[in-house]
Parts: structure tokens; C-alpha cells; sequence
């Protein structure tokens, strides 16, 4: 069965009929059955390609099985595997790479399949428990796969009929449902294990047909046929999936041997149909053939390791004296090639004591015109500077739109905020989440227009109250500081008082204008006072003030 979830959100597909196991045998021997042993043991290797316009998608890898219980009407099996995803994408008729198949988005977008939450692409554990015929009575875990392609832990078994036909045919009423939004599907109501409040589910039906080709020796050849249907509704497109192969049955074991399947997924949305070919196989691995994988892929974890661990020491082994003067030697020098070639070579380095002047060293080329130059610089000054490596990282993750961290820098009605800074902030109807803003212009009621960033460019402005933005942290630059701002610019918070020194207030400077001081105070009021009334010393601060171009002035 190919049952499985399938997104723009994600679905899963679920069967009506519960999976079911009996062979075919030739005519003195009797019915076949997954009659297994407790701790017996198998294997197999998967190979899938789905071949869509935009890209070719592969899932290999190993899945293994480990007979956990017998009875006279239960089998329980541990799965333990998982399938490794590669992409390649094609060239499109746009001349560039395709990101994804029409499925009722523009093409730029990744395809419904694309979504990372199908556990059948990360290693997973499944408990299965079956009967003899192969009914599923329960299943705990969750290792399903895209393309309706169903839960790679049951791939391997078939529905068989209870007796010994040479042809059958299994009809299944299937659901597609959406799943919700933690990212766990949930089967339909058409399914055993049906789950409660799905967002969206959709009927089809399901029709697998065998043929038995052959029965010699230990196995039995089966042909397949697979068909798949879904309705087009308003809401939702049409689903096809069709396809024939090959499965085989190992009748000394009792389980499945080999399959080789050839399908193809349609869908239809409106007037748009995208086909998308399909091959599923899967072979079983025999006990020695997987010793020796484990063997190697041991071994070759081993080598990465080591060579790992190398270039780690060789990393952090403290520099001669010899050879930092050399290093200094050639910063210090006028030839680019040699200065590049020795950046690049500190590059490679991590030392684990500072060395302020070899870092000093490296800075200066981080403005170098020549690209090079400035680029090893970079790379190299990320291992000799934590400083530098900690603000490139504040860097990026302040472009957006991901979820930062709060920094827990509150901003009061009188902490100091400008044009253009950087800070995060709470949107509205995003919870409690905080994400990288930047300032677009302080209000007159207190509150602060923000642009909301994504990769760098603000998408979104809102206008926020000043409790839902915190400061960035104090290593992120902030290139738009106006010249001048410091402590005692417009920004601070002081203590006003009249020529009398009778009356006082805390407040924070806004303009002067016509002669009159606008002030803001700490319940975010602005309140004027002339400038003839204010202390001597006010009037002097007012003056120094107007000096430094204030982007607090409220136009």
C-alpha cells in the first residue's frame, strides 16, 4: 500500500481495510503466513526516485526489523530505519532551476512535498503489531513518507487473501487528511486508528490487484497493480496514483523478499494536471551483506572522525613564535597573493589563547578593495575573534523572519530609540514570539512604527506599543546611530527644571520649536515649556542639543 501524507499543508492517506498478509502456494502446499520466530531478524535496502519536472528526488536507506513478540493470533515487530533524501534540481524552461510542481502556487514555491515533517526521511521507530494474515491491530510511531508513498516501516507487506487464489483484488475506501499543526498526521475517519479534529480530510478509493507469476524454490513472484483515486473538490485537487511491478515473497522465512514497483502520481487542480513518475524498490539484505555495510559505514565514520579530530588539534596547536612573525610579516606586507595565501592559511586555525595583535592584523583587510583579500580576512578573523564571530552571527540572525531569542532588554517610555535601529519585537497576533524589526519613525502617542524584516528588507510595518520591543543585543552594529548620539544627546532621560528650580521634570528632550521645549515624560505625555522659563543650565543643555540632529523630532 502507498498510503500517505501529502502537503501544501501535509496529509496522510489511511485504508479502510486493515493491511492484510496470506500467499499463494502451489497446490499441496498450504497457505503462507508471517509465522515468524521472537528476536528473528531482517533487513532491507530501499531505493525510491521520484522524477518531477523541477528536480529528481531520491529516498535510500536501510530499514531493519526485530520480532519482538509471538502469539497464536499477534506478531509485534520493532522498525528502526529511515530514508536519506538528495535532490537534484533540473534546468526549467524559464532557464533556471525549478523550485517546485503547480499545485495552485506560483512557481517559485517549494511543492507540497517538499515539507520537512515526513519522519519517514529521518531515522524513526516504529512498534507494529499484525496478525499472522497480516491485519494491523496497532502501530506506534510514525514513519511516513512523501508522494502518497505511505509509512516506509510497512512498505514491505502486502494485503493477501486468506486462501491460496492465483488472482485477488483488495478495494479500499482512503481518507487524505490534513494534518494539524504540530506536525503529527492524523488518520481519517475512514481508518482503525482514527484520530479526533483533523483540518481537513478527503475521500478516495484505493484498489490493489495480484497476480500469481510463479512459485519455485523459496519464493513466490507476485505481479502488482496499484490505483488510487481522489475527486477534485473546491477545496482540494485530484489525486491519481497508478502503477504495476514486482513483488516477492520468501516462502522458507515467511517474509517479504523483493518489490519493484513503477507508478505514476497525477494531479489536478483546475485546468492544471502535473504527472510525476515514480519507482519504489526495496530488497532484502541478507544477515552477512548487512555486516559488511555496518562494517564499512563504521569504518568510514571512524576515518571522518579521525581526520576530524586532526584538523581539530592542528587547529588549536598554539603558533611558534617563529611562525607568528612570519604571519605578522606578511599582513604587514604589500603583495596581495601573499597576504591572501597567509589569511587563508590562519583561516584554518582556532587558537585558544587571544592574540590581539595577530587579530589586529587580520582586521585591517577586512576593508581591502580587493575581494579576496577582504573575503580571507573575514573567514579568517571568525576563528581569531570571538567578538567578531559573535556580531556576524547577531548579524544574520537579525535579518528575519525567523524567531529570535529575547534578549530581555526592555524598552521603557524613556529608553532612547532612533530611526533605523535595529531591535526586536512582538507582531500582533504572533503571540509571544520576538522577531527582527527595525525602526521606522516614533509617534507622537509613544508608540513606534516598525518594519518587520525579511532577509534584511522590511515586508510589514506595524505601529507597537513600546512594551512588545526589546533592544538588540549590544554587539549587533547599528549603522544608522545618528553622528553625535551619545548619553547626553536627546535620547537621555533627565531631570527639567524652571529658572526658579521650584518645579522639576523627568522627561526626555523632543525639539525645540519656536521657541518652545517639547518634552516627553515618563507616561509617554509631551508636554511644551517654554524655552525663556527653563533653568539656565536647561537652556545651555537645550542649545548643545540642537547642535546634533535630533531623530527623535516629531514632524
Amino acid at each position: 500500500m502507498f498510503a500517505n501524507p501529502l502537503s501544501q499543508t501535509i496529509f496522510s492517506l489511511a485504508a479502510t481495510v486493515a493491511i492484510s498478509f496470506s500467499l499463494y502456494s502451489d497446490a499441496t502446499a498450504q497457505s503462507l503466513r508471517y509465522n515468524w520466530k521472537e528476536g528473528q531478524k531482517f533487513s532491507y535496502q530501499f531505493d525510491i526516485t521520484v522524477d518531477a519536472d523541477d528536480a529528481t528526488t531520491t529516498y535510500k536507506g536501510i530499514t531493519n526489523y526485530t520480532v519482538d513478540k509471538v502469539a497464536t493470533d499477534q506478531l509485534r515487530v520493532t522498525y528502526r530505519g529511515g530514508l536519506n533524501e538528495a535532490k537534484k534540481s533540473k534546468q526549467t524552461n524559464r532557464g533556471r532551476p525549478g523550485f517546485g510542481i503547480p499545485f495552485g502556487g506560483p512557481p517559485s514555491i517549494p511543492g507540497p512535498f517538499s515539507k520537512p515533517t515526513f519522519a519517514g526521511k529521518t531515522q524513526t521507530t516504529n512498534k507494529i503489531t499484525l496478525t499472522p494474515r497480516g491485519d494491523v491491530l496497532a502501530m506506534e510511531g510514525d514513519s511516513q513518507l512523501p508522494y502518497l508513498l505511505g509509512n516506509v516501516s510497512l512498505l514491505p507487506f502486502e494485503v493477501l487473501p486468506p486462501a491460496d487464489e492465483q488472482q485477488w483484488k483488495i478495494d479500499s475506501g482512503v481518507s487524505i487528511t490534513e494534518e494539524n499543526e504540530n506536525g503529527r498526521h492524523r488518520f481519517g475517519p475512514f481508518d482503525p486508528f482514527a484520530g479526533d479534529d483533523p483540518k481537513n480530510v478527503q475521500a478516495a478509493s484505493e484498489v490493489t490487484s495480484y497476480s500469481v507469476q510463479s512459485s519455485s524454490g523459496e519464493s513466490v513472484k507476485i505481479a502488482r497493480s496499484y490505483q488510487l483515486n481522489t475527486p477534485a473538490t473546491d477545496d482540494n485537487p485530484a489525486f491519481n496514483l497508478t502503477g504495476t511491478g514486482t513483488w516477492i515473497f520468501d516462502k522458507q522465512e515467511n517474509i517479504p523478499q523483493a518489490l519493484d514497483m513503477t507508478l505514476k502520481l497525477t494531479v489536478k487542480t483546475g485546468n492544471t494536471s502535473t504527472s510525476i513518475p515514480i519507482s519504489v524498490k526495496y530488497t532484502r539484505i541478507s544477515a552477512a551483506e548487512l555486516a559488511k555495510i555496518e562494517a564499512a559505514a563504521q569504518q568510514k565514520a571512524e576515518e571522518a572522525a579521525r581526520i576530524s579530530a586532526a584538523a581539530k588539534a592542528n587547529a588549536e596547536a598554539p603558533m611558534s613564535n617563529e611562525d607568528r612573525q612570519v604571519a605578522l610579516a606578511a599582513l604587514s606586507s604589500n603583495e596581495t597573493s601573499r597576504i591572501a595565501s597567509k589569511l587563508s592559511e590562519l583561516a584554518t586555525k582556532t587558537p585558544l589563547e587571544p592574540d590581539a595583535e595577530v587579530t589586529s592584523a587580520i582586521e585591517k583587510h577586512l576593508s581591502s578593495a580587493d575581494k579576496n583579500v577582504a573575503g580571507a580576512a573575514h573567514k579568517a578573523l571568525l576563528n581569531w575573534s570571538p567578538t567578531y564571530k559573535r556580531m556576524k552571527n547577531l548579524e544574520k540572525e537579525y535579518q528575519g523572519p525567523a524567531v529570535i531569542k529575547s534578549t530581555e532588554r526592555v524598552v521603557e517610555s524613556t529608553t532612547p530609540l532612533f530611526v533605523g535601529q535595529i531591535v526586536q519585537a512582538q507582531r500582533n497576533n504572533r503571540g509571544t514570539f520576538w522577531f527582527a524589526a527595525k525602526v521606522e519613525e516614533l509617534l507622537p502617542d509613544g508608540k513606534v512604527k516598525l518594519g518587520f524584516l525579511t532577509w534584511g528588507e522590511v515586508k510589514e510595518s506595524e505601529n507597537a506599543e513600546r512594551r512588545r520591543i526589546q533592544l538588540a543585543p549590544e554587539e549587533l552594529p547599528q549603522p544608522a546611530r545618528p553622528v553625535g548620539l551619545t548619553s547626553e544627546s536627546p535620547n537621555a532621560l533627565r531631570t527639567w527644571s524652571d529658572a526658579s528650580g521650584r518645579f522639576k521634570l523627568e522627561g526626555v528632550f523632543v525639539e525645540l520649536k519656536d521657541g518652545v521645549v517639547r518634552l516627553r515624560n515618563a507616561e509617554s505625555r509631551v508636554i511644551d515649556v517654554p524655552l525663556a522659563k527653563l533653568s539656565a543650565a536647561d537652556q545651555a543643555h537645550v542649545k548643545q542639543l540642537e547642535e546634533v540632529e535630533n531623530p527623535f523630532i516629531v514632524k
